[in-house]
């Protein structure tokens, strides 16, 4: 349940130690700036509307359109910090609301060039899930690593120890490849695995291929979404299967 990589497309709960740790940088980072930028340092938000928002393949708002916003911080060091909102619907129809209708991802990484073809990225990210009744929350953390070649061809680990909440671990595997088109135009594709077998004892498959174009500030994107093996059986089929989502976003 989190932000995609590309607009709105494609993670007991509780705060921990290093929820701790990331909230204070976070709010460190992500305080007002008095410029947009400084030699050492540069800021940019976000605004953008989607036809859904999908994570990992999975609707976060059973096909419904959703509304995010985003305020980023990239250091001179290659140190980042990002503060990520949408809303979310998690209840499917004629079932009872579980109160989740916000998600706020807070994140603070690390990426850098190896040489002229390799780059990597780490980063810890904390998904927030406000408003949930006392006895039930969503909130997780989750530690991932990414590795690019020229930066076309990207291959993405990651790890909770409490995915969705429940207290069990999982992990997930994407391999990713980017290519440039004419008319500032770019195509994504992208084929995970996510293993979350320790929380529904299940793993699942999906794919995502986005087309996005750029025109000035503004993006509008166009993907076709899918899930494999057991994906419906853990989320439904509201959720799940072949969908295709539109997402136009404006950055300054």
């Amino acid at each position: 349940m989190t932000s995609g990589v590309w607009g709105m497309t494609d993670n007991s709960r509780g705060p921990g130690k290093s929820c701790g740790v990331l909230v204070s940088m976070a709010l460190l980072f992500l305080s007002p700036p008095a410029a947009a930028g400084t030699a050492d340092r540069s800021w940019s938000a976000s605004l953008g509307i989607g036809s859904d928002y999908t994570f990992r393949g999975v609707s976060q708002t059973m096909g419904s359109h959703a509304i995010h916003a985003s305020i980023d911080l990239s250091l001179a060091s290659g140190i980042y910090a990002y503060a990520w909102g949408s809303n979310v619907d998690f209840t499917p129809e004629g079932e009872p609301d579980d109160g989740a209708s916000h998600e706020i991802d807070l994140a603070i990484g690390y990426g850098r060039d190896i040489n002229d073809n390799w780059s990597v990225d780490v980063s810890l990210v904390r998904y927030l899930f406000p408003g949930m009744p006392d006895y039930t929350s969503y909130d997780f953390e989750e530690l991932m690593a990414s590795a690019w070649y020229a930066d076309r061809y990207g291959a993405t680990i990651a790890y909770s120890d409490s995915v969705d909440g429940t207290g069990a671990a999982s992990m997930l595997y994407k391999l990713a490849a980017r290519f440039e088109l004419p008319a500032e135009t770019t195509l994504h594709v992208a084929y995970g695995h996510y293993d979350v077998s320790g929380a529904y004892a299940t793993a699942y498959a999906y794919s995502e291929t986005t087309l996005a174009r750029t025109m000035g500030k503004t993006e509008v994107s166009l993907a076709y979404v899918d899930t494999f093996d057991s994906a419906e059986s853990i989320y439904g089929n509201q959720a799940t299967g072949p969908r295709v989502v539109l997402t136009l976003r404006v950055d300054w």
